[in-house]
């Protein structure tokens, strides 16, 4: 490739995995190819024949995470304040889930990845380098998401975007994908959906969370049904930006933001049954306003949330409460107020119009406590938009 040498930044689209590296090199060049200022690589493949529509809501999972991403991407260019952390020795945690492929992406001792280098042909040889990469950037890969990033020196990138991809995303070995600066990992709804996937992804979200990392920007999306937990002991303590785009459980928000102390901006989409057996059961007594004066912050640090409720109508009449009704909040957005009265730091926080209203008017009932107004002032300085995708 001619600019090879002076090339900082190459965005490749509509690529076939079969031409992708053809696409470096000019006819009859056999030659390796070194990028040695490239820092930014981006490659977008073409949708494989067989994929499937996406549904309508997947363009609101997206745009969940560009409100957090984008918002994260001003701060950082605005303030030199970022916070820093001294990363810990990672734990391992093996990956024995089941994949469509069995190439597994990261893991040094995977047989699959062995037998893979003792397999090169001499023509492998001709493959590009990236010695300066900084961000790697791929979507709509239709293989194996492993086999095209084991050409990559990823333990030197550190800054990874994952695109719309089906296969291979349970492989990622959640102890070396920790050790990022940035990563995003967007599943597809096209070969995902099965409870068997769900169940796999929320095993991997656990093992992701419990490694120790210095990791500051993670954006996780998936099209999930069921409400998405996380582990009760949380390693990824350096987080300052974090983006939900699947169903998460709002009951583990809080044991959350009580354990990242940095975190500035949070998006999430929140499942609106999560933890839904201890609302019923009233384990969750959001209505005691007295309580604000005597529990703790969850969070000093947090400055803009983002969160969207989406109702769920496959819902089975079980779940139905009688504090859950059209003529006022739902139980949920009872909730999110509660929490954004634990968090005094906070300044913006977005959602929905509906969720908007019912959220201002939860907050509106608690400022009308004139004895807990000193410990939830912060309330009167929130700005809550209406989040639009």
């Amino acid at each position: 490739m001619i600019f090879a040498e002076t090339l900082e930044n190459l965005d490749i689209g509509f690529s076939s995995v079969a031409t992708i590296w053809n696409r470096f090199y000019s006819a009859g060049n056999k030659r390796r190819v070194k990028f040695k200022r490239l820092k930014t690589l981006v490659l977008e493949f073409m949708e494989p024949a067989d994929a499937k529509v996406k549904p309508s809501g997947e363009s609101k999972l997206v745009s969940l995470y560009d409100d957090c991403y984008f918002a994260s991407s001003e701060s950082s260019s605005v303030s030199g304040d970022s916070p820093t952390c001294t990363e810990s020795d990672s734990p391992t945690f093996d990956n024995t889930d089941e994949d469509d492929d069995d190439a597994t992406l990261l893991d040094p001792d995977s047989p699959t990845l062995l037998q893979f280098y003792q397999q090169r042909k001499p023509r492998d040889k001709t493959w590009p380098l990236f010695p300066k990469l900084q961000s790697l950037s791929i979507s709509k890969y239709p293989d194996s998401i492993s086999r095209i990033l084991r050409h990559f020196p990823i333990e030197s990138i550190p800054r990874i975007s994952i695109r719309d991809i089906s296969r291979g995303w349970s492989s990622l070995n959640a102890t070396a994908a920790a050790r990022l600066s940035s990563l995003r990992v967007h599943i597809s709804p096209q070969r995902f959906g099965a409870k068997h996937d769900e169940y796999r992804y929320q095993a991997w979200i656990n093992r992701l969370f419990l490694v120790s990392s210095s990791m500051v920007s993670l954006q996780l999306d998936a099209p999930t049904s069921i409400p998405i937990s996380l582990p009760d002991v949380i390693g990824l303590t350096c987080l300052s930006t974090l983006s939900f785009s699947f169903r998460i459980d709002l009951g583990t928000v809080p044991n959350l933001l009580s354990r990242l102390p940095y975190l500035k901006q949070l998006a999430m989409h929140v499942h609106p049954w999560s933890s839904w057996s201890h609302r019923c059961h009233g384990l969750l007594e959001y209505g005691d306003y007295e309580m604000l004066a005597h529990i703790p912050p969850l969070s000093r640090s947090l400055r803009k949330l983002v969160a969207y409720v989406g109702l769920d109508t496959s819902a089975s009449d079980d779940q139905d409460c009688s504090d859950s009704t059209s003529d006022g909040p739902m139980v949920v957005e009872r909730e999110l107020a509660w929490l954004l009265a634990r968090v005094p730091s906070l300044r913006l926080f977005k959602t929905e119009e509906m969720s908007s209203k019912a959220i201002r008017a939860c907050i509106d009932d608690m400022l009308s406590y004139k004895d807990i107004v000193p410990h939830i002032e912060h309330l009167l300085g929130v700005e809550i938009e209406v989040w639009k995708y």
